[in-house]
Formats: structure tokens, C-alpha cells, sequence
């Protein structure tokens, strides 16, 4: 099955004939008659879009939307309202209401089948950059609902088969809407590459230009440089068939009536709205990963992404035949700082210390803080020698200075011991733990043998991969 498709009207005619055309399509249906049982239904099935009559028992579509928009699980499922009414100001009042999409009875089922599949397209973008692990959703959060108004910094692109009506266009929109509109015809694909790319581009398909139109839509979706930019489909005159052929090509929106400005800014700032709503997920996305792998105080990644870096780097160097160093730096005496002078004292030693650590390492280097006061350092291609001069240098960075901290009118002398093993070589794979637990093991040497030096190891017995 492609998805779940909700069904709610009062008519059971209208619902059996949806039925027949969705699953000859391998969509699953489920059927309500009213808002009520709607809601009712979905208390227990996760339908993957809403198709309602536009108008209900118990209500109407924008009744729909707001009634799913109290149910957190649904309030982001598309939803296509279908009107026996078809005029301008009843499709405006439900785009304006947040339906996604109207269509006029009868449907036809090309534009219906392709407006689905363009949705639920959009849906499984969103899903992928809302995924949360199972049993999180209790904890976590819903992103709150960026503000939109229309802005002069918003970039329009009106592109027409002639310049003359790309103008015309232009001249319509400009007093309605406060965006940066810009004409072009439709074979200035190079001009719509130029940066700044427009945010939205608007592209009109007529009788003589709609196949170098579409392929325009297809070209633009794919490339790197406008594929997040919006892209609706104008067919002028309306043309079903290249409607549905748009959506298909990977246009966001199409008009179905044809170019008119009131229409065609409503489902703008729909498109514009979902887009900041999109980055804004993927920015906390991003921003959620790197949170799980880095130290929120100093910055430095932590043990979950340095173990599988190493990891990595002994197999490498098994198969390259390199050699490669893992060193575990500790703090001396790192406890009477926090005693003596605080946690915001021993919070500042941490984070001037990674910095000066991180200073002295190579850019191919890794430095990680695994413990209160313990670093890591996963150093590839670099021979016993050079580990003592790099580990050498570790330490001198740490006491070549005094720290200045909050608590102490004084700045504090602070050292640092520094374990460090050399391992790798062709055919010899020594597992990262086996690697960290011998650097481990040189660290406990310096510290027992006075603390502020370097103790280097020899690799752990090495088995032939």
C-alpha cells in the first residue's frame, strides 16, 4: 500500500466511489461520515492525509483542519477538501483556513491521484526530519510555529513564455504583496541559477511553452542551487493534464483555475510558511546530532563519536599500513580546584584547557573529553617519536601559563599528565578499546611516577586481521 487515505463525508455514495478510485491506486482507505467520527477514528489509525467533503454534517473542511490541528499526531496530515461549489471565494476561505488543496466536483482523478502524491511526498520529507526515537515522543517537544508576513527580501521569480506577461504578472502582484517580484521567460534558466537564487519561482505553462515549462520544474527540483526554492505551476489556459504533470515533475503547487493574484499569493505564503517551518526542523535536526556527539562545555566531541572514530582509524591503518596514537590526558589534582574554588572555577580550567589542547593537535587529529577531567587525543599516521613530541607539547600547553578563573583573585597553576600508546601497522588490527585501555594504563604511569609528564607504551600484542 502507498498510505492511508482518510475519507470523510456524508454522502455514502461520494465515499464509495473515492473508495473504488483510491484503492485501484493501492492507497489503504478508511471512511468517516462525519467531524465526529472522524476524530473518533483516528484515535486509533494514523491516516497519512485527509480527503472531505467541503462540506459536513457536523461542519466544514476548515472544521477538519482545526479539529486534527488539536490532535498532536495529526496536525500536520494534509488535507484536500472537495467542493461541489466551485468559485473563487470558497476555495480562497479554505486555503486561507489551511487546507492544503481544492479541488471541484466532480474530481478528476488525474489531478487528484497526482496532488496526493505530491502531498504525501512533502509528508515523508517532514516525517524524516521530525524522526524521534521510540518512547521519546513523551519528552520531546513540537517546534513552535515560526511567524510569516511577506517581505521585501523575499525573492519572487515570475517566469512567463513571454516577458510581456512575466510584466503584466508583475504588475498585478506588486500592490498586493510586499515581495521582491522579478520577471523572466522561461528559457532564462541561467539567470534563475545566478545568486541570489529566488526563494519562490512561479513558472507559467501554456499551450505552446508547457514542455520546456516542465522540464524547467524537473530541472529546477533537481538541482543543488534551487532545489529548496518553492516552485508553483501556473497552467494558463487550466489544463489538468499539464497540472497533474507539474505536481508530478516536483512542482510544490499548482492553480488549477489559472493565474489569479489572490490565489496565487495565499498558496506563496503557504509554501513559504512550510519551507521556514521545514529549515527550522532540519536546523534543530542538525542541531540535535551535534548535541549527541560533543561536549556542550568545551565544545570537544565526546566518548560516543570518538570510539567510533577510532574505530576507524585502526582499521585503516591495518589495511594502509600506518601507525596511528591514542593519548588519555588527565588534569592533575583537578579536584581541589572544584574544592577550592568552585565548579564555575573548575568549569573554566576545563574550557581553557580544551582550547589549549585543541591548539596544539593537527586538523586531522581528533580530541575528545571522555570524563570530568580526562581528554582523548586519536592522532593518525604518526610514529612513537612524534607521539612523545606531540604528548610533550600537550603538556607544556597547560602549565606554560597560569589560568585565570572566576573565585581566584590569583591566576592557578594547573599540569596535566598525558598517557599515550602507538598502535597500527599492515595486517595488525588491535580492537579501540584494546588501544584506549593501554593508553589508560601509560597515563596511571605518569601520574604515579610525579604527574605533569608524558608516559608512552608499547601497542597491545597485535593479531593478524
Amino acid at each position: 500500500m502507498q498510505g492511508t487515505i482518510l475519507v470523510i463525508d456524508g454522502v455514502s455514495t461520494n465515499r464509495i466511489v473515492l473508495k473504488v478510485q483510491l484503492t485501484a491506486a493501492c492507497f489503504q482507505v478508511l471512511q468517516a461520515d462525519s467531524i465526529a467520527s472522524a476524530v473518533q477514528l483516528v484515535s486509533n489509525n494514523q491516516p497519512d492525509l485527509i480527503l472531505t467533503a467541503m462540506t459536513l454534517p457536523d461542519g466544514d473542511a476548515g472544521a477538519v483542519k482545526r479539529a486534527l490541528s488539536r490532535l498532536p499526531q495529526l496536525a500536520d496530515v494534509p488535507v484536500i477538501a472537495l467542493s461541489a461549489q466551485n468559485d473563487r471565494a470558497t476555495r480562497l476561505t479554505a486555503l486561507a483556513a489551511g487546507i492544503d488543496e481544492v479541488l471541484p466536483l466532480p474530481v478528476d482523478d488525474m489531478i487528484l491521484q497526482a496532488r496526493i502524491r505530491s502531498l504525501l511526498r512533502m509528508r515523508l520529507t517532514d516525517a524524516d526530519l521530525h524522526l524521534r526515537e521510540e518512547g521519546a515522543p513523551a519528552f520531546a517537544h513540537r517546534l513552535k510555529e515560526p511567524a510569516f508576513a511577506p517581505r521585501a527580501d523575499i525573492s519572487v521569480a515570475l517566469v512567463c513564455a513571454e516577458m510581456s506577461t512575466s510584466h503584466k504578472w508583475k504588475a498585478r502582484l506588486a500592490p498586493a504583496a510586499c515581495y521582491n517580484f522579478r520577471a523572466f521567460t522561461v528559457d532564462a534558466i541561467q539567470d534563475l541559477m545566478r545568486t541570489p537564487v529566488p526563494d519562490v519561482i512561479v513558472i507559467e505553462l501554456n499551450e505552446g511553452s508547457a514542455g520546456l515549462a516542465l522540464r524547467l520544474v524537473a530541472d529546477l527540483r533537481a538541482r543543488a542551487t534551487t532545489r529548496d526554492a518553492v516552485v508553483i505551476a501556473v497552467p494558463n489556459p487550466a489544463d489538468p493534464n499539464i497540472a497533474a504533470e507539474a505536481l508530478d515533475r516536483g512542482a510544490h503547487d499548482v492553480l488549477h483555475s489559472g493565474f489569479q493574484v489572490d490565489e496565487l499569493l495565499l498558496r506563496i505564503g503557504t509554501q513559504l510558511q512550510h519551507r521556514q517551518r521545514t529549515a527550522l526542523a532540519r536546523d534543530t535536526l542538525r542541531n540535535d546530532l551535534r548535541a549527541a556527539n560533543e561536549d556542550p562545555m568545551t565544545g570537544l566531541y565526546n566518548r560516543r563519536y570518538a570510539k567510533p572514530f577510532l574505530d576507524r582509524v585502526v582499521e585503516d591503518a591495518a589495511e594502509n599500513g600506518e601507525v596511528f596514537a591514542v593519548m588519555m590526558a588527565d588534569l592533575d589534582h583537578f579536584k581541589r580546584i572544584n574544592d577550592d574554588y568552585g565548579h564555575p572555577a573548575g568549569d573554566a580550567v576545563l574550557i581553557e584547557a580544551a582550547r589549549r589542547l585543541r591548539a596544539e593537535l593537527r586538523g586531522c587529529d581528533l580530541l575528545a573529553r571522555v570524563g570530568g577531567e580526562e581528554f582523548m587525543a586519536v592522532l593518525p599516521g604518526i610514529r612513537t617519536d612524534e607521539a612523545h613530541t606531540m604528548a610533550t607539547k600537550l603538556c607544556a600547553a597547560i602549565n606554560r601559563a597560569p589560568f585565570t578563573v572566576p573565585g581566584s583573585k590569583e591566576p592557578l597553576t594547573v599540569t596535566i599528565s598525558v598517557g599515550a600508546v602507538v598502535g597500527g601497522g599492515r595486517g595488525h588490527l588491535v580492537p579501540g578499546e584494546e588501544m584506549i585501555a593501554a593508553a589508560d594504563r601509560a597515563l596511571y604511569d605518569a601520574k604515579h611516577a610525579g604527574r605533569n609528564r608524558v608516559s608512552i607504551k608499547t601497542s597491545p600484542q597485535s593479531a593478524a586481521a
